[in-house]
């Protein structure tokens, strides 16, 4: 092969030069690589997943008492944890403080139902999913609301937490093409 000065380059320059220019791309693209990488997802136990079952269960029982004063409920949650508007320790507890919210609390009252939990590994801990279905059983029974939990989970010096939970209300999908014919 010759250049414009007219030099000839052997094929094991060719050779050299081609390979030179692989190695420098291949590494220009690892690098690349690493840094838009997203931190790596721990891999939860199976002590991981009971403790956050444990947390979402405890979740109903002290919001619906509203034991010690709220606290109870408050304290299921991170450090900066939250709850819709709700992000501090004492904000948390007046969310389940008997005669602080928009329901009656106490050691008898029952009202949040939780199923369906769906645990996920995450950069941050863990998230999950969870149905909720709240219902007023006094007088009348009533279903009053229903939907989902969405959860952020931490793991903490005094084990997991929520940093953030979300109620999503459910809402009516599609209807069906043919709906079944009433019985």
């Amino acid at each position: 092969m010759v250049t414009k000065d007219g030099l000839m380059l052997t094929w094991k320059t060719q050779i050299v030069m081609a390979l030179s220019l692989g190695v420098l791309t291949l590494v220009a693209v690892q690098a690349q690589q690493r840094t838009t990488r997203t931190p790596p997802v721990p891999i939860l136990t199976p002590a991981d997943y009971l403790q956050i079952q444990q947390l979402v269960a405890r979740y109903s029982y002290a919001l619906d008492t509203g034991a010690n004063n709220g606290f109870d409920y408050a304290d299921l949650f991170a450090p900066g944890g939250s709850f819709g508007s709700a992000t501090t320790r004492e904000q948390l507890a007046a969310t389940a403080r008997p005669g602080g919210g928009h329901y009656p609390r106490g050691p008898q009252f029952v009202f949040h139902y939780t199923s369906n939990h769906v645990i996920e590994a995450s950069p941050e801990g863990a998230t999950g999913k969870v149905y909720v279905v709240e219902i007023d059983a006094g007088e009348k029974v009533l279903i009053e609301d229903g939907g989902h939990y969405e959860d952020v989970y931490v793991k903490t010096p005094q084990g997991w937490r929520f940093k953030s939970r979300s109620f999503i209300k459910t809402k009516p999908g599609t209807p069906p093409a043919n709906p079944r014919p009433p019985r």
